[in-house]
Protein backbone atom coordinates (compact mmCIF):
# COMPACT_ATOMS: atom_id res chain seq x y z
CA UNK A 1 0.00 0.00 0.00
CA UNK A 2 2.84 2.29 1.19
CA UNK A 3 4.45 1.78 -2.58
CA UNK A 4 0.88 2.65 -4.39
CA UNK A 5 0.75 5.67 -2.61
CA UNK A 6 4.58 7.10 -3.27
CA UNK A 7 3.72 5.71 -6.79
CA UNK A 8 0.31 8.00 -6.96
CA UNK A 9 1.91 11.23 -5.17
CA UNK A 10 4.60 10.49 -8.14
CA UNK A 11 2.18 10.42 -10.59
CA UNK A 12 0.35 13.88 -9.22
CA UNK A 13 3.44 15.58 -8.79
CA UNK A 14 4.32 14.94 -12.53
CA UNK A 15 1.26 15.83 -13.50
CA UNK A 16 0.82 18.97 -12.10
CA UNK A 17 4.45 19.76 -13.23
CA UNK A 18 3.44 19.20 -16.80
CA UNK A 19 -0.10 21.68 -15.98
CA UNK A 20 2.35 24.21 -14.74
CA UNK A 21 4.87 24.23 -17.64
CA UNK A 22 2.84 23.82 -20.57
CA UNK A 23 2.84 26.25 -23.27
CA UNK A 24 -0.29 28.38 -23.37
CA UNK A 25 -1.73 30.55 -25.74
CA UNK A 26 -3.24 33.63 -24.33
CA UNK A 27 -6.68 35.35 -26.10
CA UNK A 28 -7.54 38.41 -23.67
CA UNK A 29 -6.38 41.02 -26.22
CA UNK A 30 -7.23 39.20 -29.61
CA UNK A 31 -10.07 41.60 -30.10
CA UNK A 32 -7.18 44.59 -29.92
CA UNK A 33 -5.65 42.33 -32.67
CA UNK A 34 -2.89 40.48 -30.45
CA UNK A 35 -2.55 37.43 -29.30
CA UNK A 36 0.29 36.05 -26.54
CA UNK A 37 2.17 32.55 -25.73
CA UNK A 38 4.54 31.65 -22.68
CA UNK A 39 6.02 28.57 -21.88
CA UNK A 40 8.88 27.81 -19.18
CA UNK A 41 11.69 25.83 -20.61
CA UNK A 42 14.90 27.45 -18.70
CA UNK A 43 17.82 26.88 -21.53
CA UNK A 44 15.26 25.83 -24.37
CA UNK A 45 15.14 28.14 -27.88
CA UNK A 46 11.51 28.96 -28.17
CA UNK A 47 9.54 29.71 -31.04
CA UNK A 48 6.06 31.20 -31.83
CA UNK A 49 4.24 30.91 -35.66
CA UNK A 50 1.43 32.75 -36.31
CA UNK A 51 -0.12 31.97 -39.64
CA UNK A 52 -3.05 33.08 -41.92
CA UNK A 53 -4.21 32.95 -45.51
CA UNK A 54 -0.95 31.51 -46.24
CA UNK A 55 1.12 34.08 -44.73
CA UNK A 56 3.26 32.96 -41.67
CA UNK A 57 5.05 34.90 -38.99
CA UNK A 58 7.87 33.67 -36.75
CA UNK A 59 8.91 35.21 -33.57
CA UNK A 60 11.08 34.36 -30.52
CA UNK A 61 9.79 33.38 -27.62
CA UNK A 62 11.18 34.29 -24.06
CA UNK A 63 11.51 30.82 -22.17
CA UNK A 64 11.03 32.20 -18.27
CA UNK A 65 7.07 31.25 -18.30
CA UNK A 66 6.43 34.98 -19.22
CA UNK A 67 4.09 35.76 -21.51
CA UNK A 68 4.94 37.83 -25.06
CA UNK A 69 2.47 39.42 -27.21
CA UNK A 70 2.24 39.42 -30.71
CA UNK A 71 0.31 41.52 -33.51
CA UNK A 72 -2.82 39.99 -35.42
CA UNK A 73 -1.61 42.29 -38.63
CA UNK A 74 -3.11 40.29 -41.17
CA UNK A 75 -6.76 41.50 -40.17
CA UNK A 76 -9.86 39.75 -39.00
CA UNK A 77 -10.23 36.15 -39.29
CA UNK A 78 -9.07 33.04 -38.78
CA UNK A 79 -5.22 32.27 -37.33
CA UNK A 80 -3.10 29.38 -36.21
CA UNK A 81 -0.83 29.87 -33.65
CA UNK A 82 1.73 27.67 -32.57
CA UNK A 83 5.01 27.41 -29.65
CA UNK A 84 7.49 25.86 -30.91
CA UNK A 85 10.86 24.07 -29.01
CA UNK A 86 13.77 23.68 -30.65
CA UNK A 87 15.18 20.10 -30.19
CA UNK A 88 18.15 20.48 -33.33
CA UNK A 89 19.67 22.43 -35.68
CA UNK A 90 16.89 23.99 -37.26
CA UNK A 91 14.24 21.53 -36.31
CA UNK A 92 11.22 22.43 -34.02
CA UNK A 93 8.51 20.51 -32.26
CA UNK A 94 5.33 21.80 -31.64
CA UNK A 95 4.46 21.94 -28.20
CA UNK A 96 0.88 23.75 -28.91
CA UNK A 97 -1.24 24.80 -31.57
CA UNK A 98 -4.46 26.62 -31.38
CA UNK A 99 -6.98 27.96 -34.44
CA UNK A 100 -8.45 31.37 -32.94
CA UNK A 101 -10.85 33.74 -34.35
CA UNK A 102 -9.89 38.03 -34.57
CA UNK A 103 -12.66 40.00 -34.87
CA UNK A 104 -10.65 43.29 -34.88
CA UNK A 105 -13.05 45.96 -35.05
CA UNK A 106 -10.68 48.68 -35.77
CA UNK A 107 -7.31 47.54 -37.65
CA UNK A 108 -5.58 50.39 -36.98
CA UNK A 109 -5.62 49.21 -32.98
CA UNK A 110 -2.83 46.33 -33.95
CA UNK A 111 -0.59 49.28 -33.95
CA UNK A 112 -1.22 50.87 -31.04
CA UNK A 113 -0.44 47.61 -28.47
CA UNK A 114 2.39 46.97 -26.56
CA UNK A 115 4.28 43.79 -27.83
CA UNK A 116 6.98 42.08 -27.84
CA UNK A 117 9.50 43.88 -30.45
CA UNK A 118 7.94 47.57 -29.19
CA UNK A 119 7.17 46.37 -25.63
CA UNK A 120 6.16 49.61 -23.72
CA UNK A 121 3.89 50.26 -20.31
CA UNK A 122 2.94 53.66 -18.99
CA UNK A 123 5.53 53.66 -15.71
CA UNK A 124 8.60 53.42 -18.71
CA UNK A 125 10.72 56.15 -18.79
CA UNK A 126 10.77 56.46 -22.65
CA UNK A 127 7.56 56.52 -22.61
CA UNK A 128 7.20 59.46 -19.69
CA UNK A 129 9.36 61.39 -21.83
CA UNK A 130 7.42 60.61 -25.15
CA UNK A 131 4.48 62.09 -22.97
CA UNK A 132 6.04 65.51 -22.61
CA UNK A 133 7.05 65.78 -25.75
CA UNK A 134 3.43 65.51 -26.84
CA UNK A 135 2.89 64.67 -30.57
CA UNK A 136 4.59 62.98 -33.85
CA UNK A 137 6.61 66.00 -34.70
CA UNK A 138 8.26 65.89 -30.96
CA UNK A 139 9.14 62.21 -30.47
CA UNK A 140 10.51 61.98 -34.14
CA UNK A 141 12.87 65.60 -33.41
CA UNK A 142 13.95 64.03 -29.80
CA UNK A 143 14.90 60.54 -31.47
CA UNK A 144 16.46 62.04 -34.76
CA UNK A 145 19.08 64.19 -32.69
CA UNK A 146 19.47 62.14 -29.38
CA UNK A 147 19.81 58.45 -30.40
CA UNK A 148 23.21 57.70 -31.81
CA UNK A 149 23.65 54.25 -34.50
CA UNK A 150 25.48 51.99 -32.47
CA UNK A 151 27.95 50.66 -35.13
CA UNK A 152 29.78 47.98 -32.98
CA UNK A 153 26.21 46.53 -32.12
CA UNK A 154 25.52 45.93 -36.15
CA UNK A 155 28.45 43.57 -36.26
CA UNK A 156 28.08 41.57 -33.96
CA UNK A 157 23.90 41.34 -33.46
CA UNK A 158 22.50 37.69 -33.95
CA UNK A 159 19.81 36.31 -35.39
CA UNK A 160 16.81 36.46 -33.40
CA UNK A 161 18.02 39.61 -31.61
CA UNK A 162 14.88 41.76 -30.85
CA UNK A 163 15.04 45.26 -29.23
CA UNK A 164 14.34 46.45 -25.98
CA UNK A 165 12.86 49.96 -26.39
CA UNK A 166 13.85 51.22 -22.98
CA UNK A 167 17.48 50.29 -23.26
CA UNK A 168 17.38 52.35 -26.16
CA UNK A 169 16.57 55.16 -24.74
CA UNK A 170 18.59 54.82 -21.67
CA UNK A 171 21.62 54.64 -23.21
CA UNK A 172 21.08 57.08 -26.59
CA UNK A 173 22.25 54.54 -29.01
CA UNK A 174 21.11 51.48 -31.29
CA UNK A 175 20.63 49.96 -34.94
CA UNK A 176 18.08 50.26 -37.14
CA UNK A 177 15.42 47.66 -35.11
CA UNK A 178 16.24 49.65 -31.86
CA UNK A 179 15.59 53.22 -33.57
CA UNK A 180 11.92 51.88 -35.45
CA UNK A 181 10.77 49.98 -32.20
CA UNK A 182 11.66 53.02 -29.48
CA UNK A 183 9.54 55.32 -32.18
CA UNK A 184 6.96 53.23 -32.76
CA UNK A 185 6.39 52.70 -28.52
CA UNK A 186 6.81 56.48 -27.49
CA UNK A 187 4.05 57.17 -30.46
CA UNK A 188 1.66 54.22 -30.04
CA UNK A 189 1.73 55.86 -26.33
CA UNK A 190 0.21 59.08 -27.40
CA UNK A 191 -2.62 56.97 -29.31
CA UNK A 192 -0.93 57.49 -32.83
CA UNK A 193 -0.91 53.94 -34.71
CA UNK A 194 2.31 53.29 -35.67
CA UNK A 195 4.12 50.60 -37.77
CA UNK A 196 7.17 49.07 -37.33
CA UNK A 197 8.60 48.00 -41.09
CA UNK A 198 11.06 45.47 -42.32
CA UNK A 199 12.53 45.13 -45.70
CA UNK A 200 15.15 47.09 -48.01
CA UNK A 201 15.63 51.17 -48.39
CA UNK A 202 17.38 52.55 -51.32
CA UNK A 203 21.04 53.36 -50.15
CA UNK A 204 20.94 51.51 -47.42
CA UNK A 205 23.00 48.27 -47.48
CA UNK A 206 21.32 44.57 -46.35
CA UNK A 207 18.26 44.38 -44.25
CA UNK A 208 16.90 47.59 -42.95
CA UNK A 209 14.46 48.55 -40.46
CA UNK A 210 11.44 51.57 -40.64
CA UNK A 211 8.27 53.31 -39.31
CA UNK A 212 4.84 54.02 -40.94
CA UNK A 213 2.90 56.71 -38.91
CA UNK A 214 -0.76 57.15 -39.59
CA UNK A 215 -0.60 60.60 -40.35
CA UNK A 216 -3.80 62.56 -40.65
CA UNK A 217 -5.58 59.55 -42.10
CA UNK A 218 -2.57 58.72 -44.61
CA UNK A 219 0.25 56.06 -43.60
CA UNK A 220 3.70 57.87 -43.94
CA UNK A 221 7.22 56.27 -44.24
CA UNK A 222 9.13 57.49 -41.72
CA UNK A 223 13.58 56.51 -41.41
CA UNK A 224 14.67 58.12 -38.36
CA UNK A 225 17.71 55.90 -38.55
CA UNK A 226 18.86 57.98 -41.91
CA UNK A 227 17.42 61.06 -40.49
CA UNK A 228 19.40 60.92 -37.46
CA UNK A 229 22.50 60.60 -39.49
CA UNK A 230 21.31 63.42 -41.91
CA UNK A 231 20.92 65.74 -38.99
CA UNK A 232 24.16 64.72 -37.17
CA UNK A 233 26.06 64.92 -40.62
CA UNK A 234 23.73 68.46 -40.95
CA UNK A 235 22.43 67.63 -44.40
CA UNK A 236 19.11 68.30 -45.33
CA UNK A 237 16.29 65.80 -45.24
CA UNK A 238 12.40 65.64 -44.70
CA UNK A 239 10.37 63.28 -42.10
CA UNK A 240 8.03 62.23 -44.88
CA UNK A 241 9.48 59.44 -46.81
CA UNK A 242 8.92 58.54 -50.51
CA UNK A 243 7.37 54.76 -50.30
CA UNK A 244 9.04 53.79 -53.79
CA UNK A 245 12.51 53.91 -51.80
CA UNK A 246 11.42 51.68 -49.35
CA UNK A 247 10.52 47.81 -50.10
CA UNK A 248 8.43 46.05 -46.94
CA UNK A 249 9.09 42.32 -46.52
CA UNK A 250 7.51 42.94 -42.86
CA UNK A 251 5.33 44.76 -40.82
CA UNK A 252 4.61 44.61 -37.43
Amino acid sequence: MKKITILFISLMLFSLANIAYAAEIHTDKVSKGAVGASHSASGKNLKVMIEKDGQKYSYALRNDGNPDYYPLQLGSGSYKVSVLENVSGNKYSVLKSESINANISNNNDVYLNSIQIIDWKPSDPAISKASSLKNVDGVYGYIIKNIKYDYDKAKTVKPGYYPVLNETFKTNKGICYDYSSLEAGMLRSLGVPTKLVKGYAKGVDGYHAWNEILINGAWVVVDSTFDAAMWGGNVKYSMKKNTGDYQKVYEY
